[in-house]
């Protein structure tokens, strides 16, 4: 039966395409990503002459932005539009909303509501958790079957190795409803460990005894499926794992990383099968069993010394740099305007974020479980280290490779801000009609690419090991 959460969320949702599109139009930006929508927020919570929003954006960051910062030329240009697409009105020295402007501004309030309430439900963790088993379940059986039959050691391995998942999935399952994700991240990175033990071990009787494998078009078809799989889990986990601070998703989303080192292992092992060279497929599990001993072990360590100091960028997961490059760019203009230390640095950040979750919610960043201890120290520390920051006396300057950095960063921002001009100048919701065509090509592509795969794939297949053979 369909959760009332879900048809709540359904409810809810309905028409809200139609609305984001009429508010994207008259914003000539995302609602969830509108310095202009920001703008009419805060003049709507009074903030209302031009000193005040001055003093409130001064410390302001939005992940979703174009520009890093809003800074005072910033500010009077969105002002400025405001006034022309009569949504903000001036008398004497205060701002206000028209009529039209509270009209704009409920609906994008509606809009980037309706969006956060889809990504909390789409990406909570109990709903990754119940994509996480169905996708086990069906690559371990596919890959034991396949494996048995085509007599792939490290196939079958691989099967066996994603089957035991499904007990890292009752283990997340069990650390948050008891509260106790950083013992269950202990326990899956052990798990993780012991299963590169065990690797090891097989991989060692495969070399002594090699047995012949045989591949085939699926055994390929299913190593490149389970690698897109493993990729969109592993981004499920880390971003769902950082969103929520659990530290048990994200010991699951490095496991993901060595599933994808081990399907790309064995589809090297099916290459060289193709050759008569069966040895191969051994070695390489032997290789990988390493990596993951080598992995695993390291973060179990970090995991036992941090205690409860321990900070979710442990596990060093690299998918989400972007949103770390960002807050780069904004240190680096912060640090150029005026002078501070570590610690107001930190705090001026937390009041900067602070805003733009009030705001935009969600929207605002990705991947921070608690944004008034969210410690941007570590980033400063980093830029320090690689001489793009100095202290003296406590404050933080920029270097001369610093200001480079700055000047680039600002470039940047400016190319962002053109683009974002472009792309919303003159812009218009599609027609029905090209929606229709939109949702019908999104529905063809797959069914036809999927055919080709069942049909064209095994005739090129034949054709690449007749010319090998």
């Amino acid at each position: 039966m369909e959760s009332v959460k879900l048809k709540e969320f359904r409810k809810t949702h309905k028409g809200i395409t139609k609305l984001s599109y009429e508010v994207t139009q008259i914003l000539e930006d995302d609602p969830n990503g509108s310095p202009l929508y920001a703008l009419m927020y805060v003049i709507d919570k009074g903030v209302i002459t031009r000193e005040l929003l001055y003093n409130y954006f001064k410390y302001f960051y939005v992940n979703e932005f174009a520009c890093i910062k809003l800074n005072k030329t910033q500010l009077d240009e969105i002002l400025l539009k405001g006034i022309n697409k009569e949504l903000i009105q001036q008398e004497n020295d205060n701002y206000s909303l028209t009529e039209k402007g509270n009209n704009v501004l409920l609906k994008s309030k509606n809009v980037n509501l309706i969006t956060n309430k889809a990504i909390t439900f789409f990406f909570s963790e109990k709903v990754v958790l119940i994509f996480s088993l169905v996708c086990l379940i069906f690559m371990s059986s596919l890959k034991i079957i396949t494996g048995l039959n085509l007599g792939s050691d490290a196939l079958f391995n691989e099967g066996i190795e994603n089957f035991t998942d499904i007990i890292k999935i009752l283990i997340i399952t069990i650390s948050i409803k008891l509260k106790k994700d950083r013992l269950g991240a202990i326990i899956i990175i052990l798990l993780m460990v012991i299963t590169g033990i065990n690797l090891i071990i097989t991989s060692i009787f495969s070399l002594i005894q090699v047995s012949t494998v045989n591949p085939s078009y699926f055994s390929f078809l299913l190593m490149f499926i389970s690698i897109l799989i493993n990729l969109m889990l592993l981004f499920l986990k880390n971003f769902v794992g950082k969103l929520r601070g659990n530290f048990a998703l994200l010991s699951d989303a490095k496991d993901n990383v060595n599933n994808i080192r081990l399907s790309l292992g064995v589809i090297t092992g099916l290459i060289f099968a193709l050759f008569g060279i069966y040895v191969i497929d051994s070695i390489i599990g032997i290789f990988i069993a390493f990596l993951l001993i080598l992995d695993g072990g390291e973060t179990l360590v970090e995991l036992i010394k941090s205690g409860d100091d321990l900070d979710i960028d442990s596990f060093k997961l690299n998918i989400d740099k972007a949103f770390e490059f960002k807050i780069a760019h904004w240190i680096l203009v912060i640090t150029e305007e005026e002078t501070l230390s570590e610690s107001q640095l930190n705090e001026k950040f937390n009041e900067a974020i602070k805003k733009g979750y009030e705001i935009f919610g969600i929207w605002a960043i990705f991947g921070l479980s608690n944004i008034e201890t969210f410690n941007i120290l570590k980033i400063v520390h980093l830029m320090k280290k690689k001489g793009i920051i100095y202290q003296k006396d406590d404050k933080l300057y920029l270097t001369g490779k610093g200001k480079r950095h700055y000047y680039k960063a600002l470039s940047k921002e400016a190319q962002r801000i053109s683009k974002n001009k472009i792309k919303y100048k003159d812009w218009k919701s599609p027609s029905k009609l090209s929606k229709i065509l939109w949702g019908l090509l999104g529905i063809i592509t797959p069914i036809v690419f999927i055919l080709l795969l069942i049909y064209v794939g095994p005739l090129v297949y034949n054709f690449i090991v007749d010319i090998i053979a």
